[in-house]
């Protein structure tokens, strides 16, 4: 009797247990969930001023090191130290997130007669060669902004003549607090180097020199 006694009290303490273990669980926080950003769209540019430079510009992946190149979306509270958002990020890494982006806008611009990927295998007259330096989202003392600093180079392969080589900064202040407002501020960040480099394109004649 002590022993069928003793049995139901286990199974009684078990599930009591249980019943709280349950209880428990419903009344925590609900476990984040993943969140993957593309770039806005970017704003339409205007057609190059003087029509197309006459060639194909091949634009692969820019450059990117470490962390800077890695889904997760940079953050830093201070001057040093980089963070990563636990569960937000990039839906590609940023180097083939800008080469996306960058093709898009050349193309929309007319910035040159074609402009390819890689990928696509065709013989290309240029090249161009972005390095990715920051790209990472600034908050705490005051600020709250996308900071951008691109490095862009345009060769023209037949004789390795350089176009274009020059560094690009953004920091664009994010209207609101969060991930999203920043995912936002990189957009309109990204439009401001876009327009910059389009100006430069302009500047060069549409046969371009050979030298």
């Amino acid at each position: 009797m002590s022993t069928a006694m003793s049995a139901l009290s286990r199974r009684r303490l078990f599930a009591t247990a249980a019943a709280a273990a349950l209880l428990s669980a419903c009344g925590s926080d609900p476990v984040p969930r993943d969140t993957f950003y593309r770039l806005g769209a970017a704003a339409a540019p205007a057609a190059r001023a003087g029509g197309p430079i006459h060639g194909v510009l091949e634009v692969p992946p820019l450059r990117a090191s470490g962390i800077v190149n890695e889904r997760a979306i940079l953050y830093r509270d201070g001057p040093r130290q980089l963070a990563q958002y636990s569960y937000n990020s990039w839906v590609e890494p940023p180097a083939l997130l800008l080469q996306r982006a960058l093709i898009g806008v050349l193309r929309q611009a007319q910035a040159f007669d074609q402009v390819v990927s890689p990928d696509m295998r065709l013989d290309r007259d240029f090249e161009l060669h972005g390095d990715l330096r920051q790209w990472e989202h600034v908050r705490g003392e005051g600020q709250n902004a996308a900071a951008i600093e691109i490095e862009i180079a345009i060769r023209r392969v037949r004789n390795n003549s350089q176009l274009l080589l020059k560094t690009y900064r953004a920091t664009e202040a994010a209207q609101g607090e969060g991930v999203d407002a920043a995912v936002a501020a990189f957009t309109r960040g990204m439009d401001s180097i876009y327009s910059a480099l389009l100006t430069d394109l302009a500047a060069i004649p549409a046969e371009a020199p050979r030298r």
